[in-house]
């Protein structure tokens, strides 16, 4: 109870600070309070209470879910209905055709707005068959269809199992009359008797689904499927409804509000109590009224009471998907310098948005990139609430100056609120921080450098200045920009349409020579289109695309915009890249992500490398190890990533990494001391001949040590591990020439362990499975390692005594299955990771000089150029990230299992390739299957 009383009183002192702080602050809140309390009662004043203190879960996606088969007709028993909205009374008689494909019974609830409608309506629905009963009711022009739903038709639905909604559209979203969205709509939900059995048998088959419509339909725009106007009322009716919207977000909804529904899926919509004089009178509004929220907030309603969505695709076939496509591909037709020219070919002016469309940040959030800069604060000042006390102090200047405020009247107002943060030099602190972040779009200063006689303004609401902007931004974007309009500097916002026409009027341009260029979809895509400017050119946010491609989906953190800042930072990283792909060359984005060699290894290995080291770096922490050894060939890569990394790291010179030649064959010929050793070192599978077998197994040396004695058996074909007791049988001869081999190779390579490693604290970092070659380095140098690795398998049991061992995604002796996706992608870990070299094989000495022996390079000369770019596009995933965390390397803790999802989309073809890969295919001379190609 006290902890709930001090959350009712920090939410009700933050809300005084809002509104302006002191006693005109509390005079502000105490007059909302009181008109809360008039529109939802002393109950709803107490609940909305409790919300604020606390925080609304947001709704985590389901992007797939594996629906069953539909179950017969005969088995649906739910109590079923259509309610219909027939403000159009002349298309009584279509809605009736429709209709009579019900294949079971049901009961029709029809609205109408005068009493000459509900006759006609009488006139064609009377006779419907199967139809058990009909209501029609006169209702006023109020809410549209969703008022009738929702509150005329409020007990009547609530009695049964599942609701058909549907009314009589005729306009599509730009407000043009037409019937063909309407008739795709209607299509979709009534198209045939069969169609009908389908939806109604799979509502019965799977207890789950919530709701039924068609996807999107194709004249519905990408940015529709936001929350536009109506983001203040969605954001309201949700915190009623017990979850919290996500602004920046695409979502899901009905567009056109006609679905079948799960009753209990809309029950929590019923709750809320709505009253017709709640919604607006009708005046042909497009957007922002209470039903344009309502529909918006149907799907996810559906989705916090835990049901599904089932959406129908646009093509007609009777398949559910969880999430829409929404009409994304839309947004991919041409690159960004095309589509920015051919619209401004009428402009005269070209105005265009700064954040996400001019320059991104490598967060997904504005709100990421503040609590990273938070902990910059902390460290320097001890304060842990800065990200909180901003946004306070932000408000607070906001109201005192009636506008957008600047960034030197936020830090004053935050001075105020805590007065030792004042001379802490942190207004400085955040410019550079901004500065840090900022990197040029540079398909949006390709498409600028292509309209040189046009008038190019930056029109942002933010706030910074255009002095402290031209001090953060890159300097191309600077020199890209004519004219500023900041909102913290004119006071004027895009959200609000008089500071379109303020603009039009000084800069003596007509809308319809006018283009906009921006992100957000209500203030720069919205917006312009009321005010009559030219079509204006959407360019998707980098975080957007996370949302809008399909197969980028899954790179989604279950958290959403409340994801910890270094999830948000890997994940920005990777949107930004991708949407740099976009803006250049979109068809490597639609209608499937296909990366070049640069880009798999920015987004698929970059992220991956980044966890892993900076997880090897708190492993070296708490076990006090100073040297790393990055194994080849698979250290190659990871050597030079952790180098980057190092660079940006106080503690780099304590933390030394060595590139260790080393092979499991080196390195199990130098450990083998017995008989018992070799036959370890001959275990496990194996098809060819047996001189192959032990030049992969053993090496040359041990070969050619041998051949006398066996000559006559080296041609032989050996099977492992069916063979195995027999060329042991075959071995037991030449047993002593080959321990003599082994102990040459071990002299040689404990030498190079000495001049590598000597005494220090050490342990192998290495893609993992088994640890075998930790265990032959603990057995050759006789003293106990460590190892750190991605994944390990059971078989890892074998260090048992021979030192420790980790692994970051996943470990087999601890979990009874071996799902990890570096298990199941290991040979497409392994080509991706390969050293531009052949295969370290041993140590020989050479006029008293240690010479390293190397099998032949296994890849081509395109082979290595795939390598190059491919490591080179990793490394610059590292350089960027450690360009932003700098010395916060040791806070960068991601979801092991995250980093490994574009791994997953590589290999599963969700992402593809155009050709490369099939360039790092390798011999797999251990166990004999010849060429192995990654990916097949």
């Amino acid at each position: 109870m006290i902890g709930g009383a001090q959350r009712y009183l920090e939410a009700a002192r933050q809300a005084i600070e809002r509104h302006g702080g002191g006693w005109r602050g509390l005079r502000a809140v105490v007059v909302r309070s009181l008109k809360v309390v008039r529109a939802l009662g002393v109950a709803g004043f107490v609940n909305r209470l409790r919300r604020a203190g606390g925080q609304a879960p947001t709704l985590a996606p389901v992007t797939h879910h594996a629906f069953p088969e539909p179950l017969p007709l005969a088995q649906v028993t739910q109590r079923v209905g259509v309610m219909a909205h027939v403000f159009y009374a002349d298309l009584a008689e279509e809605l009736a055709r429709d209709l009579a494909h019900m294949p079971v019974p049901y009961e029709l609830l029809v609205s109408v707005v005068d009493e000459p409608a509900a006759a006609q309506v009488r006139q064609h629905l009377s006779s419907l068959p199967l139809m058990s009963r009909l209501v029609v009711r006169v209702v006023p022009n109020r809410g549209r269809d969703i008022a009738p739903l929702l509150v005329a038709f409020r007990e009547e639905v609530l009695q049964l199992d599942l609701v058909c909604h549907v009314h009589t559209k005729k306009s599509l979203y730009t407000g043009s009359e037409q019937s063909a969205w309407r008739r795709y709509l209607m299509s979709s939900l009534f198209g045939s008797r069969d169609r009908l059995a389908w939806l109604l048998g799979m509502f019965a088959a799977e207890s789950r689904l919530g709701m039924i419509y068609p996807e999107s339909y194709a004249g519905v725009p990408l940015w529709a499927h936001t929350w536009l106007s109506n983001a203040d009322v969605c954001e309201a009716l949700a915190a009623r409804l017990g979850f919290a919207i996500q602004r920046g977000r695409y979502l899901d909804f009905p567009a056109g509000s006609m679905f079948w529904a799960r009753v209990d899926a809309l029950r929590p919509l019923y709750g809320l109590d709505l009253r017709l004089e709640d919604f607006p009178e009708e005046r042909g509004q497009v957007d922002g009224t209470l039903q344009h929220a309502v529909e918006r907030l149907l799907a996810c309603t559906v989705q916090r009471g835990d049901f599904l969505l089932g959406i129908l695709p646009q093509d007609g076939a009777l398949a559910l998907a969880t999430e829409g496509a929404r009409n994304w591909t839309a947004a991919f037709e041409m690159d960004l310098a095309t589509r920015v020219r051919l619209s401004a070919v009428d402009a005269e002016l070209v105005t265009v948005d700064i954040f996400d469309t001019l320059v991104t940040r490598p967060f997904l959030t504005p709100e990421a990139a503040r609590a990273h800069l938070a902990l910059r604060v902390e460290q320097r000042t001890g304060a842990t609430d800065f990200a909180a006390l901003r946004e306070r102090a932000e408000t607070r200047a906001r109201i005192e100056h009636g506008r957008d405020p600047t960034l030197e009247e936020i830090h004053a107002s935050l001075a105020q609120l805590r007065p030792a943060l004042g001379d802490a030099g942190l207004l400085t602190l955040e410019c550079e921080h901004e500065a840090l972040m900022l990197r040029p779009r540079e398909g949006m200063l390709g498409a600028l450098a292509g309209l040189r006689d046009k008038c190019v303004a930056a029109l942002s609401d933010m706030y910074l200045s255009t002095e402290t902007l031209r001090r953060v931004l890159p300097a191309a974007v600077s020199a890209a920009i004519d004219t500023w309009w900041v909102s913290c500097e004119t006071g004027r916002r895009k959200d609000e349409a008089q500071t379109w026409q303020h603009i039009a009027a000084r800069e003596h341009v007509a809308p319809a020579h006018w283009l906009h260029v921006g992100d957000n979809e209500r203030a720069d895509i919205q917006m312009p289109q009321l005010q009559r400017l030219l079509t204006p050119v959407h360019v998707l946010r980098p975080a957007a695309l996370l949302d809008v491609v399909p197969a980028l989906r899954s790179l989604r953190h279950p958290g959403g915009d409340r994801a910890a800042w270094p999830e948000q930072l890997w994940r920005g990283l990777v949107a930004n890249h991708f949407a740099a792909l976009a803006d250049r060359d979109p068809a490597r984005i639609a209608p499937a992500p296909r990366l070049t060699a640069e880009s798999a290894g920015y987004a698929v290995l970059g992220p991956l490398l980044l966890d892993y080291l900076a997880w090897l770096h708190r492993v070296a922490r708490e076990t006090g190890i100073d040297t790393v050894l990055f194994l080849s060939r698979e250290g190659h890569l990871l050597a030079q990533a952790h180098a980057a990394l190092m660079r940006h790291v106080p503690e780099a010179e304590r933390l030394r990494g060595r590139y260790l030649l080393v092979s499991r064959r080196a390195a199990g010929m130098a450990a083998m001391r017995t008989d018992e050793d070799l036959a370890a070192l001959l275990g496990g599978s194996y098809t060819g001949t047996l001189r192959n077998l032990l030049l992969a197994r053993l090496g040359d040396a041990a070969l050619a040590s041998v051949a006398s004695v066996l000559d006559a058996r080296l041609a032989q074909e050996v099977f492992l591990p069916d063979m195995h007791a027999q060329v042991m049988q075959w071995l037991a001869p030449a047993v002593p020439a080959l321990l003599a081999v082994a102990e040459t190779e071990r002299e040689a390579y404990l030498h190079y362990w000495q001049s590598e490693v000597g005494d220090a604290a050490a342990m192998v970092a290495d893609i993992g499975y088994a640890g075998s070659i930790q265990k032959y380095l603990s057995r050759m140098t006789g003293r106990p390692l460590g190892g750190a690795y991605f994944a390990l398998r059971r078989g890892a049991h074998q260090l048992q005594g021979l030192g420790w061992a980790m692994a970051r995604h996943h470990d087999g002796r601890e979990q009874d299955h071996e799902a990890s996706p570096i298990l199941q992608h290991d040979l497409l870990l392994e080509a991706l990771l390969a050293a531009p070299s052949g295969q370290f094989c041993r140590f020989h000495s050479e006029g008293g000089e240690r010479v390293a022996e190397f099998a032949p390079m296994e890849l081509d000369a395109r082979g290595v150029a795939v390598l190059e770019r491919l490591h080179r596009g990793a490394l610059d995933f590292i350089e960027d990230a450690a360009r932003i965390a700098g010395p916060d390397i040791a806070h960068l803790q991601f979801d092991p299992q995250g980093v490994t999802t574009p791994l997953d989309c590589f290999a599963s073809g969700q992402w593809q390739h155009d050709g490369w890969l099939t360039a790092l295919g390798t011999e797999d001379a251990f166990t004999g299957r010849g060429r192995v190609v990654p990916g097949r």
